[in-house]
């Protein structure tokens, strides 16, 4: 009985792989004779390209754009900003621009006027905050801001707002060189009593320059210093057009350097390693701008693909 359930079951498997091995070769067969197959379109898009009367919106133009503009994550102080760019594409993809502002006017974050309004100043602290009510005086500012950039324009397309308005709208990454006005403390050494430098017990300092020791750092908290930062600047845009020469842009900057944003003796080692401020204070911060411009563009009239 048992061989012959066995005998059964070879045969069954025999059948199988025999059908198996028949649908296999039937296969490579009818992938042997097929062959590649021209799709041959017909009607109005007989030969037309991919995009049709496309609107070259940069292509060989000057870009001129007033903005506003303002910092955002500062710590102690925002600026608020009035400059302009200029960009010109020589590709609807590619250009290159140079931009400028002046800083009009400074707002003050929560946190200096905390410090101003509840500031304590002692022996230990008196390099970083000789008074309290001057405490505005002496944080780090920023006057002016340029640079020029490298536009890269990868995408772009077309919005629909309430299905009644339609406008072009495309994304713009650039990269750059920034070259930033930084005004700082001017730099100074907490002495004693005796003029001797100290960090922990500063009755007085003395300014980069002089030899007299000020009373009780109030000349140091006053005191300016103007230096030039380079530095590298990138970020993105989101532009859209309204007319043949006229849109609007938000714009993102990012500008990393270093500078004494608090004006106070914030790094544990400087020259002459006690109670001083100097470069050695200046910690690295990523100043965030955000920018909204308007683009007239020349000559007014786009140019339209085929």
């Amino acid at each position: 009985m048992m061989m012959r359930v066995r005998q059964t079951l070879l045969r069954i498997s025999l059948v199988a792989a025999l059908a198996l091995g028949l649908v296999i070769a039937e296969g490579i067969q009818a992938n042997s004779r097929a062959s590649a197959q021209e799709v041959h379109v017909s009607g109005p898009l007989a030969g037309a390209p991919a995009v049709m009367h496309q609107r070259l919106w940069r292509d060989m133009r000057l870009h001129v754009e007033p903005f506003f503009a303002f910092t955002i994550g500062d710590e102690y102080s925002r600026s608020l900003i009035v400059g302009g760019e200029l960009r010109f594409h020589f590709l609807d993809w590619l250009g290159i621009g140079g931009w400028g502002g002046y800083s009009v006017a400074k707002l003050d974050t929560n946190l200096t006027k905390e410090i101003q309004a509840e500031g304590v100043t002692r022996n230990a602290n008196r390099l970083s905050l000789p008074e309290k009510d001057n405490y505005p005086s002496q944080i780090g500012r920023i006057n002016w801001w340029s640079g020029v950039e490298v536009h890269f324009v990868p995408f772009r397309g077309k919005l629909a707002m309430f299905q009644k308005v339609f406008v072009d709208a495309d994304l713009d990454f650039f990269v750059g060189a920034a070259f930033v006005g930084v005004e700082e403390r001017t730099n100074a050494v907490g002495v004693d009593a005796a003029g001797i430098p100290s960090r922990n017990n500063v009755s007085n300092c003395i300014i980069e320059g002089t030899t007299a020791p000020d009373n009780q750092c109030l000349d140091s908290q006053l005191a300016r210093s103007k230096r030039t930062v380079i530095a590298p600047s990138f970020g993105i845009a989101f532009s859209a057009f309204f007319k043949e020469f006229v849109g609007i842009t938000l714009r993102w900057r990012g500008i990393p350097f270093k500078y004494n944003t608090g004006g106070s003796d914030s790094s544990a080692t400087g020259s002459p390693g006690q109670g001083v401020i100097d470069s050695d204070d200046r910690l690295r911060r990523f100043n965030n701008m955000f920018t909204v411009g308007v683009i007239f563009a020349l000559p007014p009239k786009i140019k339209t693909t085929d």
